[in-house]
């Protein structure tokens, strides 16, 4: 280092604005930590450092504009080929030392060599050791689109039964093919709405033009006409004979007879119509299938309740008083007759052909004015929704019941399995019946194939599937439908090893999903699985927290001789005043249990103590009556003897919704690293997703406890909350990974094509949606489809779910838009309803996450506070939005979240912070406010659990049920 002191620096330092190109921090005013925290602090892309002896350098690869009264450390200024602390003249410079950096200090110059200096690697300052390198996915590889044929579930007892039935007629062959050709020839449009002359639970559309309208209309005139020019007599139609009124008049029988012959005509063209349009037919209703190996599963029903139509209603009301029932009565009758003498005669194989099916029990009281015909081939109707039939005498439906009954025996006798099916299935309509007569043949397959026709109960469909060595498709459908229990229980007693196979699968199926306690009960009564069944409460137990209080009492019922080594662990949650938490999980297990007295006891009475006391403090949740069921399982005599008569105290209502004044609630610090995704976990745990960075859980106080080297951008999260999916977008796909909090493994997916996708799911079905498409998958065995619905009248554009239901808003051109609504577990389609068009030109339509469409727009009322007007099923509601700035509607800061039980509303204010209302739907009061310095606020709301998170590490939990809030900074 060379100093110099002749030439007096006129201007020692820097100020003002300056392009500077380096930063000296000295080692009198910075220790080595605080420089390497102000180095990391300014360092740029393409930067170096050099340490001396006074200090270290870092020198800019570009230079930078800055305040030079703002910086922490020196700026440094391009000198000629130095970099100089202060600004100096040619006189200054041509006295100075030659060095590459000069310092000036009052009137002494410094000079300083970079070949003196020792090069430092900032790089080498950051640990990186949370942090893993992600191998790049290849994305070129994503799954094909699922092909999904259209349903066909065959329902003809030929292909079921095996063809044992006898053949048809071939002019049969003809006719189909004629109806086949010409509708290829004739162009097909198609309709997302179902028609109302459809069955209630069909599952299909159809076209209808407008002139059915006008025809239906015509019908109905010509009724009225026919009655007023006939005359009104109250006639008995009996089916065996017909009889006539007299005729009085030449003009009153021409005239009648012109009428019935326009009456006849008028309804062969409608049912004519009608024909077409079955034929037209196309399916809508979700059909769960699986990829090629096996055809697909048959739809789940709709029940939906039919209402018939009302010019029906009134025809068939008009015709049964009338002599309008002569026309088709006479035809009718004669069928029945032909048809009775046939059974008589013994030819049954005419006779099936010509049978008329009995009632289900589910006819909607509509006459049937057509005359039955012969069938060609022996079907089993699929339909199992209302219909309409003939009306007759009652006694004539036993006479017929009977007749079937019979000829069901004989045909039983005879040992033509086929046909007495047929008769049980389409004629008697005892479905249940007719499967339990193919499975006493040990007919299982064929049995299983028409219960998957006739939607059986998920558990008799797997039953079925289980016996005839299907498993594949067993499981399949025990999967879709949750339908395990069931159907184990239907297989103990007589088919003892069909059932334990099954009960493995279902124990498989519930850790797929977290469930692990669950399963280690399922599986237990299997002697040869102990072993795996005990590792599964190891696993659990090493999980922490909820999971593992529930594996020791579980433990203590199953494996209570290995409960020894864990008095340890029980007194330290005894005895540890801050585990209140815990103990209060311990006690709700146990009361879970309390039948298992005996095996608890020893737990319970290691625990009472501190559960009394928790109790007393008002930490505790238990009633007086659960409170004396504890001590009773504990067996403490001198301890059931001292519990107060008088319930302890127990903690008051502290909702959200009861505060006595609005909560001012305050937003957590900054921290270092964006959060883009957010879900609470069981025990006070988060799981965050932070992009590239992959998936984090942390604890209450914001600690890591265990990371998921896997891109993460959205999470889906599992009913259980032991296993998540984790979403990031790749251009066109998302790529997906399964993560397990018990066992802290992250399983990749693969990617897929994505539009909108629900936000939980049960552990291994998951819902997903693109274009006209609605899938529900199983993730765990490569994304097979469960159930399918592949021509949805619009394009899904958005997705709500919640416990109980998946909510679709569906957009359409043409058609418009509409909401549907599914019920879960069984996925039954609810409701569909047409979106309500726009109120106002300058509102806008939500789509909440209360499955309803609510119009909003902003009121402003002059100086005074906008308002925000919300417009839901009619009822509109204001809400003031004190300190809103102005133009809001360009920039789009309101921020509308609306939930079953509350409203969540953020808006900008000054310095573009943003202001959150909580506002309780029933009573519309402001129960808390939130100001964020930041506007681009996420939120997520998981049950009474809201988390608020943004891109700078800050994450928010509100409790709406103790009304309370936890802060985290993550850095």
């Amino acid at each position: 280092m060379l100093e110099s002191d002749e030439v007096l620096i006129r201007r020692p330092i820097l100020t003002g604005h300056q392009q500077i190109e380096g930063l000296w921090f000295s080692f009198e005013r910075f220790d080595e930590f605080e420089r390497v925290r102000l180095i990391i602090d300014q360092w740029q892309s393409g930067a170096s450092v050099y340490r001396f002896a006074e200090g270290d350098l870092v020198r800019f690869c570009q230079p930078v504009s800055v305040q030079c009264e703002t910086l922490v450390g020196w700026p440094l200024v391009r000198q000629g080929r130095a970099l100089c602390s202060a600004l100096l003249d040619p006189e200054e410079m041509r006295s100075l030392p030659v060095g590459d950096l000069w310092l000036v200090r009052g009137s002494h110059v410094c000079a300083l060599q970079l070949r003196d200096a020792m090069p430092l690697a900032p790089g080498h300052w950051i640990d990186v050791s949370g942090y893993t390198l992600l191998d790049t996915y290849d994305c070129r590889s994503t799954l094909p689109d699922p092909v999904l044929e259209p349903l066909v579930v065959s329902t003809d007892v030929r292909e079921i039964l095996g063809g044992g039935l006898g053949p048809v007629s071939p002019e049969r062959e003809a006719v189909m093919q004629a109806l086949l050709e010409r509708q290829r020839n004739t162009p097909k449009k198609l309709s997302p709405k179902a028609s109302t002359s459809a069955p209630a639970d069909s599952g299909w559309t159809s076209t209808e033009k407008p002139t059915s309208t006008w025809l239906k209309l015509s019908v109905c005139f010509v009724v009225v006409a026919a009655v007023f020019w006939i005359g009104g007599h109250d006639n008995k139609q009996d089916l065996y004979k017909a009889s006539a009124s007299p005729v009085t008049t030449v003009w009153t029988e021409i005239g009648g007879l012109l009428m019935g012959t326009l009456i006849s005509a008028l309804l062969f063209t409608l049912l004519l119509i009608g024909v077409r349009k079955l034929l037209r037919r196309t399916p809508v209703q979700g059909k769960a299938s699986q990829p090629s190996v096996q055809p697909p599963l048959a739809s789940r029903a709709k029940p939906v309740q039919h209402k018939s139509a009302a010019w029906r209603r009134w025809l068939t009301r008009l015709t049964l008083h009338s002599r309008l029932s002569a026309l088709y009565g006479r035809r009718q009758a004669a069928y029945m007759r032909r048809m009775l003498e046939m059974f008589e005669n013994g030819d049954l194989e005419e006779a099936l052909r010509h049978a008329i099916p009995l009632g289900s029990g589910q006819s909607v009281g509509e006459q049937e004015f057509g005359t039955p015909q012969r069938r060609q081939e022996l079907v089993v109707n699929q339909h199992t929704g209302p219909t309409r039939s003939m009306m007759f005498e009652q006694d004539l439906e036993s006479h017929l019941r009977q007749i079937y009954r019979h000829t069901f025996e004989r045909l039983d006798r005879e040992g033509r399995i086929e046909e007495a099916v047929f008769v049980l299935a389409e004629l008697l309509k005892v479905r249940q019946e007719s499967l339990d007569y193919l499975e006493k043949h040990g007919r299982h397959q064929q049995a299983a194939d028409l219960a998957l026709a006739w939607d059986m109960p998920a558990a008799v469909i797997v039953r079925l599937l289980c016996l005839a060595d299907n498993w594949q498709r067993a499981l399949l459908v025990a999967r879709r439908d949750d339908a395990f229990a069931d159907a184990v229980v239907m297989l103990q007693d007589r088919w003892p090893e069909s059932a334990d196979r099954l009960r493995l699968e279902w124990a498989e199926s519930l850790t797929g999903k977290g469930l692990w306690l669950q399963a280690v009960d399922v599986i237990w009564s299997l002697p040869a699985e102990r072993e795996r069944a005990a590792q599964w409460l190891l696993n659990a137990e090493a999980a922490g927290g909820r999971l593992a209080v529930g594996a020791l009492v579980k433990r203590a019922i199953l494996l209570p001789d290995t409960l020894v080594a864990y008095g340890v662990w029980v007194e330290q949650l005894r005895d540890d005043p801050q585990r209140f938490t815990e103990r209060a999980v311990l006690a709700e297990t146990l009361l879970l249990h309390k039948n298992q007295t005996e095996a608890l006891a020893w737990l319970t009475r290691a625990t009472i103590h501190a559960i009394i006391a928790d109790q007393a403090c008002g930490r505790g949740r238990l009633t007086q009556s659960q409170l004396q069921t504890l001590v009773k399982m504990s067996k403490d005599k001198l301890l059931q003897a001292d519990l107060p008569a008088k319930a302890l105290a127990r903690p008051s209502d502290l909702s959200l919704r009861s505060v006595d004044s609005t909560l001012e609630l305050t937003a957590p610090v900054m921290g270092s690293r964006a959060i883009l995704d957010a879900v609470p976990l069981d025990d006070s745990r988060y799981l965050l997703a932070l992009g590239e960075a992959g998936a984090l859980v942390i604890d209450a106080v914001g600690k890591t406890l265990f990371h998921f080297p896997v891109p993460a951008q959205a999470i889906v999260l599992a009913h259980s909350r032991q296993m998540a999916l984790v979403l990031a977008r790749r251009g066109d796909v998302w790529r997906i990974s399964k993560l397990d909090m018990v066992n802290r493994t992250a399983t990749g997916l693969g990617v897929q094509m994505l539009d909108v996708f629900a936000k939980s799911f049960d552990g291994s079905a998951w819902t997903i949606g693109r274009g006209h498409q609605l899938r529900v998958v199983d993730v765990d065995r490569g994304f097979e489809n469960l159930w399918h619905v592949s021509d949805l009248p619009g394009r899904i554009v958005s997705m709500h779910d919640n416990a109980h239901g998946e909510f679709l808003w569906l957009v359409d051109p043409e058609q418009g838009s509409q909401l549907w609504h599914y019920r879960l577990p069984d996925r039954r389609l609810l409701s569909r309803e047409p979106i309500p068009a726009r109120i106002r030109e300058d509102g806008y339509q939500l789509f909440s996450a209360s499955s309803e469409v609510t119009e909003f727009w902003i009121k402003s009322e002059g100086q005074d506070d906008p308002i925000l007007v919300l417009e839901q099923r009619g009822n509109r509601k204001g809400y003031h939005l004190p300190g809103c700035v102005e133009g809001f509607a360009d920039d789009d800061p309101l921020r509308l979240f609306l939930f079953e039980h509350w409203l969540l509303i953020g808006y900008v204010v000054a310095d573009q912070d943003t202001r959150w209302h909580f506002i309780h739907n029933s009573s519309d009061r402001l129960c808390a406010t939130l100001q964020w310095p930041l506007h681009g606020v996420q939120v997520r709301c998981l049950g009474a659990d809201w988390l608020l998170f943004d891109h700078q590490g800050r994450l928010s939990h509100i409790n709406v049920d103790d009304a309370s809030q936890r802060n985290l900074s993550l850095n």
